[in-house]
């Protein structure tokens, strides 16, 4: 009992399992390159939105919002798409999913929310509780309108639409300021499969979208994205006749067109799944010069969220 580097390496290998995310914990990552269609200067000064030589490196994130390590991967849920630019002012988190609205808009409403997703017993789903907090919160059904269609059973991540959601700032030389929206479109289209199908990859690949981007990519079929942007001028604000910050609703393509950024290609596989994909850190204030978080409460809170996780991650 005297071995004390064997003792040591026990308590190492005892600290090696990570505490997981509270959300989001299954997922995968890739490498690529963002390359801008044109420079938005009157719009952000934010630099990797404005230089057009050469290419700002990213890292994509894809996951399940309630998959567990070893959940299926096409179960009906909501997928995240978390891009991290590597930027000449820093690393720039991009958080988006692939439902257009959110659960919720008060940022009080967020623990009871997480209780409501969240298995009781870390294993089953408690549905009565679940459909409580929808009954008791009716602005939640425009997005179980949306995930209860093909759209919440994804075929893969390469044909996976996602939306930032949130309401961001943007900035400009000038100081002029503009709220704006995100979305990625694949390129390659847009997928989903059945009820049925989904079900049928349960039980047959549970991994299935995380085989597809790896072999896609292994064989050089190179999943690209096209990012597009709705800008609102911060004067212009008070003309619309909705809150441009709720999380609940959808800005009015008639209103805000969408612009055409840049284009996403992944091209790179990670090297050591633990320390690039599990331990890789995303966050909404994670932001460079340029690009702002609004007065919003709930993005405040996620904010926090997401930076104490990891602290609490990382230990």
């Amino acid at each position: 009992m005297t071995d004390f580097l064997l003792f040591n390496k026990l308590a190492e290998m005892n600290r090696e399992m990570t505490p997981e995310r509270l959300f989001h914990e299954k997922g995968v990552g890739a490498y690529g390159e963002f390359n801008l269609y044109m420079p938005f200067s009157d719009y952000t000064k934010a630099d990797f939105l404005n230089k057009m030589e050469g290419s700002t490196e990213v890292f994509v994130r894809f996951s399940r919002a309630l998959g567990r390590r070893g959940s299926a991967e096409t179960a009906r849920d909501i997928r995240g798409m978390s891009v991290k630019f590597f930027t000449e002012g820093g690393d720039y988190d991009l958080l988006c999913q692939n439902m257009p609205i959110f659960f919720i808009n008060e940022a009080g409403k967020f623990s009871d929310l997480y209780h409501a997703l969240r298995p009781e017993n870390g294993l089953s789903h408690d549905r009565q509780r679940f459909w409580e907090f929808m009954a008791n919160n009716p602005e939640s059904f425009h997005l179980i309108m949306w995930l209860f269609t093909n759209k919440g059973t994804i075929k893969s991540y390469r044909y996976m639409e996602s939306y930032s959601v949130n309401t961001y700032v943007w900035r400009n030389q000038d100081d002029k300021t503009f709220y704006v929206r995100y979305q990625w479109l694949p390129l390659m289209g847009n997928k989903n499969i059945s009820a049925q199908e989904a079900e049928f990859l349960a039980g047959y690949d549970p991994d299935a979208l995380t085989n597809d981007l790896y072999n896609a990519i292994e064989g050089e079929i190179y999943p690209e994205y096209e990012l597009s942007v709705q800008l609102i001028p911060e004067n212009a604000a008070k003309e619309f006749h909705f809150d441009i910050l709720n999380k609940t609703i959808i800005w009015p393509e008639r209103a805000c067109p969408h612009i055409k950024v840049g284009k996403l290609t992944l091209n790179r596989l990670p090297s050591d799944f633990h320390d690039e994909v599990e331990m890789c850190y995303f966050s909404p204030s994670n932001i460079v010069p340029g690009i702002e978080i609004p007065n919003d409460e709930l993005l405040a809170l996620m904010c926090f969220a997401h930076d104490d996780g990891w602290r609490n991650r990382r230990r």
